[in-house]
């Protein structure tokens, strides 16, 4: 992981850090554990997080992290767009014809 090509690096202060070296700047300065998801969570919705499935996991994350939901709204797109490419019986190889 963080190797190959969509790799993260990450920077401080101009020069390249690991991520512990992220999390742990953030952590001390902050007071955020980034690897908590709960931190980013409004309180009231923390608790219903232990119940979810990984996908909607993913989703509520994604609504967490920006108020406009353009991430969670793209997300969404995709997954319709996905399910209509299954259900037309066509296959990403022959809409390309």
């Amino acid at each position: 992981r963080g190797r190959g090509a969509g790799a993260s690096t990450y920077f401080i202060n101009g020069s390249s850090v690991p991520l512990k070296k992220v999390q742990q700047l953030v952590h001390e300065e902050y007071q955020i554990a980034i690897d908590n998801l709960c931190t980013f969570l409004p309180q009231d919705r923390v608790g219903s997080f232990s119940g979810f499935n990984p996908q909607m996991l993913l989703q509520e994350t994604e609504k967490s992290l920006s108020g406009s939901q353009h991430l969670f709204k793209t997300h969404m797109e995709l997954v319709e767009l996905e399910n209509e490419l299954r259900t037309s019986g066509s296959s990403v190889e022959t809409i390309g014809d």
